[in-house]
């Protein structure tokens, strides 16, 4: 019944904590990373928050803003990641710093979206944003008409001067690709173009330094509206500002379209945000559904004859895009507090449930304990009853028995018959005192089952589970416990050994020296108990050859001896015993001892790892460090010989732990069983962690790629080195050298 209680109360907690934890569930959710901030980027944030509930699909769309900063952006990225974002949009900073988030994105099968820009990665899902060349082109077909149409030129070919953003942005690039390409098929004009960092300060500076030298220009086009405002800015402060027409691109309410109203700029491109079309294309690719790779949005130039009808229009939109946002973070707002509602419920329906429960089992308790207080009572009444009863019974069988051979001994009365009465009171004795130890046994079987039924169950459970733990080590998985050898040539004290250990190890046996050091050769255990006195092999030379080994050099041996005397004591420990033991010995001190001795193993496996693996790939010389007072000499060189093969076949992507094996003279078991003795880690462990050891010191120290760092350390692929990195060191390879440029 306890039992039951016990499991029906865990279950309803673990229903608690999973309903407790219960959040808005949405099927979808949507990173948005965007490069910078800004009117623009402003503009498609709020239409990609809008757009969330516009589909028949639940979805969460997360937007983090890196402000410039490709450090930032990639830390955002994978925070993204971490957060578990079905699919990825993002508006690179620079075409070639987020690759390396970018790709571990894709290695989780995260589709990537680029929005308005691209990078180098080419393993992206699809791109939508505005067509940059085509916006380069459209400016440029303008400028020329306005060299045409609009200036006078007298004397001399009209200058037309362009000031890109940063070329290895993608937008940029493509801006200055169709602008380039179209006006340089006139040769009529005189075509310049500056870089700029695609700034206001920064296009004002260029302007202001590009008329103080002299130099003139009839038509100016900046990659943004900003851009351009701040060029004519810098002409109006030198009274040249009616002189030059001005261009720019954007086209947003409050800023290109004001400024083409107001005279600054003679015309702008709309650049398109289209937020929604880009949670539209997210929702296709996450479903399944066809969709375009490639998906540019056209648009179209904003003059003065057609900016009066776009204010009104954008600044409608504007103000629905607005409404539909508030709308949004309301929505979301009622959707928590309908979640928060609905958790309370069902936490409250919970609580009220394991009340019940708690209140019934309560009941249950309270009426077993009166009814064993009850029994415990009647018990012992019945108890007092008995024995005062049985002690009058007692008293006349004694009394009946001293009498006549009191009688007997004086030499009075019927002999026989005194014999007789001895002989009857005695039988009613024995049958009193068979009554009292019945009653016992009874009394004692009946206070077991009403009060220890509980201990009776433990006890055969854990019977259960050490017969079970036995079976799994008869079948060969021994990993559990560690494994002691016994070696000796009585069968008996063998079974007695057994029987002591059986329950703490797993234990093998050999009858002699000589069939012991082949098993010992073959299992590599973890310790050896052996006799000295034995047929064919006897124990000291059994641990001699033992300690020679390079298999079993650096199995711990404790020798069991009848032979006491001092001399014959430093005999033992000269063959490279490591505790010597005289019969009879004490089974408390036995197991005392081997547990030391193990003990004192893995003090030196902390040993290896301190002093060998808390820097960068060990050389022979630090091999030798090890305590020569706590290693014995063979295992230092077999370490020496292991850590130099690793050294040695580093770079081999497909090394093989049977390769090793092979350089040092071992079989894969036994070089498992030596190495994970040793230093606590299988062969296959300490290569791994020496390998991203020697990583880290290739990428503080040298300026080579990820890629050859994990092609030079041995991993296969650089997602994989890049995986078992983050894994040991909780940080990217990527992470490490940006801290190095810091």
């Amino acid at each position: 019944m306890k039992t039951q209680t016990y499991h029906t109360l865990l279950i309803l907690f673990a229903t608690l904590t999973l309903a407790t934890s219960c959040t808005t569930n949405y099927k979808y959710k949507i990173g948005v990373s965007q490069c910078v901030g800004g009117r623009w980027r402003d503009k498609a944030n709020i239409e990609m928050l809008s757009a969330q509930h516009l589909y028949d699909t639940d979805v969460k769309v997360i937007i983090k803003d890196a402000d410039n900063s490709n450090k930032r952006q990639c830390q955002q990225i994978d925070s993204l990641v971490d957060e578990g974002v079905d699919l990825l949009v993002v508006s690179p900073n620079d075409y070639h710093a987020l690759n390396g988030s970018l790709q571990r994105a894709r290695n989780k099968n995260i589709p990537i979206v680029f929005y308005d820009r691209t990078t180098a990665l080419n393993d992206y899902t699809a791109y939508i944003g505005g067509d940059n060349i085509e916006a380069g082109r459209k400016m440029a077909e303008y400028a020329i008409m306005l060299c045409r149409d609009s200036i006078k030129t007298e004397g001399r070919r009209p200058i037309v001067l362009e000031m890109t953003g940063p070329l290895e942005i993608s937008p940029a690039a493509q801006r200055h690709k169709g602008f380039c390409e179209a006006i340089s098929r006139y040769s009529d004009i005189d075509y310049h173009h500056v870089p700029s960092k695609w700034s206001y300060d920064d296009c004002k500076r260029i302007m202001r330094q590009w008329l103080k030298d002299g130099k003139t220009a009839d038509v100016v086009f900046c990659h943004s509206d900003l851009a351009a405002v701040g060029a004519y800015e810098a002409a109006k402060e030198l009274h040249k500002e009616r002189e030059i027409r001005f261009l720019g691109i954007d086209g947003l309410p409050g800023e290109g379209i004001d400024a083409v109203q107001n005279g600054q700029l003679a015309a702008s491109y709309i650049y398109p945000t289209h937020g929604e079309e880009v949670i539209a294309l997210a929702l296709r690719i996450l479903e399944g559904k066809p969709y375009e790779r490639t998906n540019n949005m056209k648009s179209f130039v904003i003059t003065p004859q057609n900016v009066a009808d776009i204010s009104l229009s954008s600044n409608s939109l504007n103000k629905q895009n607005q409404h539909i946002a508030t709308i949004q973070s309301k929505l979301e707002t009622y959707l928590g507090f309908y979640n928060i509602q609905r958790t309370l419920l069902i936490v409250a329906l919970l609580v009220i449930a394991l009340l019940a429960v708690a209140v019934f089992a309560t009941w249950r308790a309270v009426l077993a304990t009166r009814r064993a207080n009850r029994r415990m009572r009647e018990l012992n009444d019945e108890q007092t009853r008995f024995f005062t009863n049985a002690s009058h019974q007692l008293r006349t069988p004694l009394t009946l028995i001293a009498g006549p051979i009191s009688q007997l001994a004086e030499g009075k009365g019927d002999s026989r018959q005194l014999i007789e009465i001895i002989q009857r009171n005695v039988e009613q004795l024995q049958r009193l005192v068979s009554d009292v130890l019945l009653f016992r046994r009874e009394n004692r079987a009946t206070i077991d089952d009403s009060t220890t039924t509980t201990d009776e169950q433990l006890i055969a459970s854990q019977k259960s589970v050490q017969e079970s733990r036995h079976d799994t080590l008869i079948n060969g998985n021994s990993n559990e416990l560690a494994t002691i050898l016994i070696v000796d040539d009585n069968a008996d004290m063998r079974a007695y050994l057994r029987t002591l250990l059986l329950d703490r190890y797993y234990v093998i046996e050999a009858a002699d020296g000589q069939s012991g050091l082949k098993l010992a050769v073959e299992s590599v255990p973890d310790i050896v108990v052996s006799d000295v006195m034995m047929p064919v092999m006897d124990g000291l030379t059994f641990c001699t050859r033992l300690k020679q080994h390079e298999a079993t050099s650096h199995i711990p041996v404790l020798l069991l001896t009848a032979r006491s005397s001092e001399q014959q004591y430093i005999e033992g420990l000269q063959t490279g015993a490591d505790m010597y033991m005289t019969k009879p010995f004490s089974a408390d001190l036995l197991l005392a001892n081997i547990a030391s001795l193990l003990a004192n193993r893995q003090k030196l496996r902390q040993l290896f790892k301190t002093q060998n693996l808390s820097s960068a790939l060990p050389t022979t010389s630090q091999h030798s460090t090890l305590n020569t007072q706590h290693t014995p000499s063979p295992d230092r060189r077999f370490l020496d010989t292991f850590l130099k093969a690793m050294e040695k076949h580093m770079s081999n992507t497909n090394l093989k732990i049977e390769d090793l094996g092979d350089e040092v003279g071992l079989s894969r078991v036994q070089l498992y069983r030596k190495v994970k003795a040793l230093t606590g880690m299988t062969p296959i462990e300490l290569l791994r962690e020496t390998r991203l050891k020697q990583a880290m010191t290739l990428l503080k120290t040298t300026d080579k790629t990820v890629s050859e760092i994990a092609n030079e350390v041995g991993f296969a692929t650089p997602g994989y080195f890049s995986s078992c990195f983050k894994k040991q060191y909780d940080k990217y390879p990527t992470d490490v050298r940006e801290e190095m440029k810091v």
